[in-house]
């Protein structure tokens, strides 16, 4: 409120001060008053070539922003796939934005038909903006947020609108706020150039020809008055969020299936030149929950990236019959930030399951990590060990007949992690799972595994 009565207050001290302009001037032909200003506003708005000039330049520009955004997305993902691609062109978008607007439509008006200008000029104005970062933002997405999308089998719709466009909206809302505010004026520039009509472009240009300060000026505020609501609207779509899609069929509470034994047959592994998994041969058989333990460095968490099929063994292979979804607890959250916390444990059962369901079954689970009354908060209102017990119960609620776990209770107190204990022993009671998990905490072995699986120095 106080924001829009500093604008209001704005406009008015700069009609003020143009009235007094006009009244010391004494040239009403070349410095109207506002009163005619107004008067010569309402006249346009009564004319019905008034509409027809907004609307094809109005057109112009929808159409240039379309063609531009289109042409940016494929560009930036093929910039992303191929980075020898980028580092070859990004001096070309670097010279499209260094060169003077003026420059593409006069060279435009030696070689194109006079009609076709603005489009040309907005896409070369709008398309390098929106491209650079859309680029930015594709190669500055959080790849962990991917392979959670991934191991919890979300389905594309989903992993679209809830994983990949809020990482990349800050950059593509930024990218067009600002094609948005050089493309207008470009293309009303070539407008004018090339005296498209209609136009508001055009009609500016004409004005000037008769020396018609008065209407020059209208056609001015409506140009400003039209930039200023596309500006807006880009603002109210950049608080706009897509909502999660749900099964709207599935009545049935899914149950985890499959044969989960998992065969590890003489697997290596190894970052760079160091070799942190070396000729490891394992069986897990289902129905157990296994605790891995080992120094730090010496491939705990590459194992259960191996098994989740997340890294792929430079030697040896791993054999299982799971060809369902895999729940994971990372080492952190991985919670997606746009969504509540209710949402983000629902949103892996939206493929299977209806809305009611699914959220029926987050806030139970939420009730068992012992964090009632949080079903409607964001991850950014909660504390790291909060979060992680969020993070516990996403990959519980999944209906998957293998969990894997990575230090899970990292951020927890011990009485508490005692008590979570209590409840995943009783929900692999429940469900039958094979659980796979780390931990350095001998306590949370001992609570926990049913077999414990250590990992030499050599990762064997």
């Amino acid at each position: 409120m106080k924001k829009s009565i500093l604008i209001i207050l704005s406009i008015t001290i700069l009609l003020l001060a143009w009235q007094l302009l006009a009244m010391l001037v004494r040239l009403p032909d070349l410095v109207p008053s506002v009163p005619r200003l107004l008067s010569t506003l309402a006249a346009l708005f009564a004319s019905g070539s008034f509409y027809q000039s907004v609307m094809a330049t109005v057109l112009r520009g929808t159409i240039g922003m379309s063609i531009s955004l289109m042409a940016a997305v494929g560009v930036s993902f093929l910039f992303y796939k191929c980075e020898w691609m980028y580092e070859l062109f990004r001096p070309l978008l670097a010279i499209m934005r260094a060169i003077p607007v003026i420059s593409f439509i006069l060279l435009a008006l030696i070689f194109l038909n006079a009609e076709s200008i603005p489009l040309i000029i907005a896409f070369l104005t709008m398309f390098p903006l929106l491209t650079e970062n859309l680029t930015k933002g594709i190669r500055s997405r959080r790849k962990e947020l991917s392979i959670m999308a991934r191991q919890f089998k979300i389905g594309r719709w989903n992993r679209l609108t809830q994983v990949t466009y809020p990482q990349l909206k800050p950059f593509l809302y930024s990218g067009l706020a600002s094609a948005s505010g050089f493309g207008w004026r470009a293309i009303i520039m070539g407008e004018v150039l090339a005296q498209c009509s209609p136009g508001i472009g055009g009609e500016m240009k004409q004005a000037q020809v008769f020396i018609a300060v008065p209407e020059l000026i209208a056609w001015t505020v409506i140009a400003i008055l039209i930039s200023y609501l596309f500006d807006r609207g880009i603002s109210w779509l950049a608080k706009r969020r897509f909502s999660i899609h749900y099964n709207k069929h599935c009545n049935k509470q899914p149950v985890p299936k499959g044969n989960c034994d998992i065969r590890v047959r003489d697997i290596s592994y190894r970052y760079g030149s160091d070799k942190v998994l070396s000729h490891f041969s394992y069986t897990f058989e289902k129905g157990f929950i296994y605790g891995i333990t080992a120094p730090s460095g010496t491939g705990k968490t590459t194992l259960l990236n191996l098994i989740g099929k997340i890294l792929k063994p430079v030697q040896g292979e791993i054999e299982t019959d799971c060809t369902t979804g895999v729940a994971y607890v990372f080492q952190e959250p991985e919670l997606l930030s746009q969504l509540t916390i209710a949402e983000n444990i629902a949103l892996p059962l939206a493929a299977c399951q209806t809305k009611e369901m699914a959220l029926e079954q987050a806030v139970s689970m939420l009730q068992k990590m012992e964090l009632e009354g949080f079903a409607n908060r964001f991850p950014n209102e909660l504390s790291f060990g909060q979060q992680q017990r969020v993070a516990i119960a996403r990959a519980l609620t999944y209906p998957s007949p293998l969990l894997l776990m990575d230090e899970p209770f990292k951020g927890l107190d011990e009485a508490l992690s005692r008590r979570i204990i209590e409840r995943i022993r009783e929900r692999q009671g429940e469900s039958g799972q094979t659980i796979l998990f780390t931990s350095h905490n001998p306590e949370d072995l001992r609570l926990l595994a049913d077999k414990t699986v250590r990992l030499d120095q050599t990762g064997r």
